[in-house]
């Protein structure tokens, strides 16, 4: 990861004297390929996404020790936002700057801050964590998943795979939250599944007790926490507590096996739950080659001195943020010309692109459902927690869409 400082004139005025005498004294300046630049948006700081890092890290150390890109090594600019609006603008203007061909995996809540300006400069959004509407709508956005929608579509058919009958969502008390409420409202319809109600949760809650108990009380089958991680696991961990019997439905990624192991591993009320995730569960290494690499590159980043690549603070994230800079490199590796606007025009023409056999064949030229244009890989995986370890359940990914019979 490269890292940056802002030094005042004093100090940039001896590191020139001292480049000035380097050069007098014979010194040359460093040389070899011009690095491949790769950027991408993370609130490291805020949410302690160390993981992500290292997912980045492992695959440009990957890369690289393979040559890098045409001889090229890959180095991937992560700017951390910090959850904050004017850094998240600062962040995206200096990517353009610093030109990175695209941006990969970027997951930001001000997403609808840094799109638009990636947007502007013609920059690919490969990978990103479709959290607004611009993560799906901008014409440079080229997400792997469907977002919020794509997630809870694809838990609703898990549901009734179960053949369980009802469920409850527990959300913040905001806009976005209402409307994640009527969506899943429309979603639970043509899977026969009944809505058992809603709790909606101030940002600032402490005590989530009321809300667990609100849960209880609907007697549904099944609890949907659509809440920011900062809630999630207090939400869980109360409602093991008080001795909630309802299953989970989350999204694959939620939370890293520490998380699990924090909130009971086996007694954890995550065991058995339902997950869809677009990407293989990580303990998937036996049908899918890609996740074994993926493990022995963050075991390699672990082994060079990289903590955030530690076995328990993986999750399928770290997979993400590493296979996106995989097929960054890979779509490169077949450009005349290594710039954002040639790979931004092999993403709009190519039939398909190669995930490594992480999706079905994935063609992020074609046009997605309406409302989310731009999400064109639809496709996922089951996924539960057994004994503690989130497996696959289903080895064929399905479309949610398809098996509900939505087409908008």
């Amino acid at each position: 990861m490269r890292s940056r400082s802002t030094c005042g004139a004093v100090a940039a005025a001896v590191v020139g004297l001292v480049g000035l005498l380097a050069a007098g004294c014979g010194e040359s300046a460093p040389t070899g390929p011009r690095p491949i630049k790769i950027g991408a948006l993370v609130p490291v700081s805020a949410l302690a996404l160390d993981y992500y890092v290292a997912g980045f890290e492992a695959a440009a150390r990957d890369i690289n020790g393979r040559g890098g890109v045409r001889g090229r090594p890959v180095e991937v600019e992560i700017c951390d936002d910090r959850n904050d609006p004017n850094e998240a603008q600062a962040c995206a203007r200096q990517l353009v700057s610093d030109g990175v061909i695209a941006t990969a995996a970027s997951i930001s809540v001000f997403s609808m801050v840094e799109g638009p300006i990636l947007d502007e400069a013609g920059i690919p959004q490969v990978g990103n964590e479709a959290i607004n509407p611009e993560d799906s709508n901008l014409p440079t956005a080229f997400p792997l998943d469907g977002g919020i929608v794509t997630q809870m579509a694809g838990g609703i058919v898990g549901i009734k795979r179960r053949g369980l009958h009802t469920m409850f969502v527990v959300t913040l008390d905001t806009p976005p939250g209402r409307t994640i409420v009527q969506l899943a409202g429309q979603l639970v319809r043509p899977a026969e599944i009944g809505m058992a109600g809603a709790a909606y949760v101030p940002a600032a809650a402490s005590d989530l007790t009321s809300y667990v108990q609100a849960a209880m009380q609907s007697r549904a089958d099944v609890v949907f926490p659509a809440l920011p991680p900062y809630l999630t696991l207090p939400f869980l961990m109360a409602s093991r507590h008080a001795g909630a019997r309802y299953l989970i439905m989350v999204p694959y990624g939620e939370f890293t096996p520490r998380d699990i192991a924090m909130m009971g591993g086996r007694d954890a009320i995550t065991e058995n739950d339902i997950e869809f995730t677009a990407l293989p569960p990580l303990s998937a290494t036996d049908r899918f080659p890609a996740v074994a690499e993926f493990a022995s590159d963050m075991d390699a980043e672990l082994a060079a001195g990289d903590a955030g690549a530690a076995a328990e603070l993986r999750t399928g994230g770290t997979l993400q943020a590493w296979l996106t800079v995989q097929i960054i490199a890979r779509e490169a590796s077949e450009l005349t010309t290594i710039d954002a606007p040639s790979l931004l025009r092999a993403l709009r023409t190519r039939p398909t692109v190669d995930t490594m056999g992480l999706t079905p064949p994935w063609a992020p030229s074609r046009t997605g459902p309406p409302g989310f244009p731009r999400a064109t890989n639809l496709f996922g995986y089951l996924v539960s927690q057994w004994s503690g370890v989130e497996v696959l359940t289903d080895p064929t990914p399905f479309s949610p869409f398809q098996v509900l019979r939505l087409s908008g």
